[in-house]
């Protein structure tokens, strides 16, 4: 009978354990901003610019730790204000797609991939952009961090050296609310 009640005792402690790290990890074990919705590119919502500057990434994933983006960038410069091949050929660049991955409360890395074409249609490069996301402000706007690798369209840019780099400028995002019309 005195080994069932030790037994009991030890049992309660162990699942109170089990329940106090449940409590402690409840906020996502510092998870408390996700980057997961829509975002529309911002100039400075820290200075109150509110003006878009054109693009949007829907984020979506099945966890809090890792998913999958598409970003769209229509008015997007794909010459990159370069006047030289493959530069100077482009016209535009696709949406382009990839993956995020959660690195702290607030905090993720991205890359994306997608072609450049010119005028024609025809594939002239491959961009693959990657950087750090920081949510800020209650989690309703991002500062982004870019950097872009270029490579020959033929190429495959999980596999090959890019022929050209270059960090993109910092930007910041506005997380798309749900709103109503009254």
């Amino acid at each position: 009978m005195r080994a069932n009640i030790i037994k009991g005792v030890l049992l309660g402690i162990l699942l109170l354990g089990f329940t106090s790290s449940g409590v402690v990890l409840a906020d996502g074990g510092g998870k408390n901003c996700s980057n997961q919705g829509t975002w529309f590119g911002v100039a400075d919502p820290m200075q109150g610019d509110m003006t878009l500057t054109g693009w949007i990434v829907s984020v979506t994933g099945m966890s809090s730790n890792r998913g999958l983006n598409v970003i769209e960038w229509p008015d997007f410069d794909a010459t990159l204000g370069l006047n030289f091949p493959p530069f100077d050929q482009a016209h535009h660049i696709s949406s382009m797609r990839g993956v995020w991955e959660r690195t702290g409360g607030k905090t993720f890395n991205y890359s994306f991939t997608g072609f450049a074409y010119n005028d024609s249609n025809e594939r002239v490069y491959i961009a693959t952009v990657s950087g750090q996301v920081t949510l800020v402000d209650d989690c309703n706007y991002e500062y982004i961090t870019a950097y872009m690798e270029v490579f020959a369209p033929g190429d495959n840019p999980f596999l090959a050296d890019p022929i050209f780099f270059t960090p993109l400028p910092d930007h910041w995002g506005q997380r798309a609310p749900l709103a109503f019309p009254d």
